[in-house]
């Protein structure tokens, strides 16, 4: 098998800033909205759950995957409802 290579980074100047940081921002702005749509009880849940698991879902019970999923599944609506808009 091949060795896989490595493609070089781009130097700090050829890097577009600009877009970059803008992009990042609309991207911050669809996290930011599913999170806010779920209620600070849900929030703190899903902060639970998260370090509970350090990352890894297998760490946790069905149960818990589940709730997580569904709490995940909300967030993304309306992560995606806010994409919409920004379209």
């Amino acid at each position: 098998m091949p060795a896989l290579r490595r493609r070089p980074l781009p130097k700090a100047e050829e890097i577009p800033w600009a877009e970059l940081r803008r992009r990042s921002a609309i991207v911050f702005l669809w996290l930011q909205a599913g999170w806010n749509a779920l209620s600070a009880e849900e929030r703190e849940e899903v902060r639970q759950l998260l370090v509970k698991s350090r990352g890894r879902p297998n760490r946790l019970s069905k149960p818990e995957a589940r709730q997580l999923g569904r709490l995940a599944g909300r967030a993304a609506a309306a992560a995606a409802a806010a994409r919409r808009l920004t379209r």
